[in-house]
């Protein structure tokens, strides 16, 4: 952990204990959750650009569907902001109030950046 991941300012990307859960419940292979890190890694970017592509046209159904599918894949690893900042943007979606929607896309898609730095520093560490 850095200096700079506690509660000040900017928390950690990922909870290393939702780590450890997933690899438990991969009965303790590792192979599991670096399979869950790739398909993060792969599907990801497509769906921050469905949301874009979404907000473009104003199809709050498909702004809302594509946020709620990366709130779930960031709270299985204990993202937390990254998983915030996609209800934000689901619930924008359901309610049709897209005017919040870019700014909070633009936070989401730094958050992608730093979540998936800090999966892989962890399987580079071997998780």
């Amino acid at each position: 952990m850095s200096a700079t991941g506690g509660s000040s300012g900017n928390p950690q990307p990922i909870d290393p204990a939702s780590l450890a859960n997933l690899k438990e419940i991969g009965g303790g292979d590792a192979s599991f959750v670096v399979e869950l890190i790739a398909m993060f890694g792969e599907d990801s970017p497509p769906r921050l650009e469905a949301i874009a592509a979404a907000l473009a046209v104003a199809d709050t159904g498909e702004v809302a569907k594509n946020a709620h599918s990366l709130k779930g894949t960031g709270a299985n690893f204990g993202a937390d902001k990254f998983r915030s900042l996609a209800q934000a943007i689901e619930t924008a979606g359901k309610t049709g109030d897209l005017g919040s929607v870019p700014a909070l896309l633009e936070e989401l898609k730094a958050e992608f950046v730093r979540v998936k730095e800090a999966l892989d520093a962890a399987v580079a560490a071997g998780i």
